[in-house]
């Protein structure tokens, strides 16, 4: 395997190799937290349950965090998602527009000008 090249390239593979050991970890919480509560007694599964309902409610919350960092990531690798692009597009096709009516204008102006 080769040594990263570039800040952008280091950081992906820490972002990725992050998500991984993470990835990792929670299915051995998990598991540890889904064993612990079949053997306690039924009056105390209660809080377990509560347990796993929040750790569930923060993943969610991860979820978004990891999204936008991962969003975050590819912009600065010079990917852009799909809502961006579609965001140039439109002010491409703007400028286009512009650009067009400037070319009519100076157009009539030479045209009126050398007659």
């Amino acid at each position: 395997m080769h040594e990263p090249q570039s800040p952008a390239e280091k950081g992906s593979l820490m972002f990725f190799a992050a998500w991984l050991l993470l990835h990792e970890k929670a299915d051995d919480w998990i598991r540890d937290a889904l064993r612990r509560a079949s053997e306690t007694p039924e009056a105390v599964r209660t809080d377990y349950h509560r347990f796993l309902v929040s750790v569930e409610r923060e993943k969610e919350a991860l979820k978004s965090l990891a999204a936008d960092a991962l969003k975050n990531e590819f912009r600065h690798l010079g990917f852009l998602d799909r809502e961006e692009a579609e965001g140039l597009r439109s002010e491409l096709g703007d400028l286009r527009e512009r650009l067009q009516g400037l070319e009519e204008k100076l157009e009539r102006a030479a045209r009126s000008g050398g007659g």
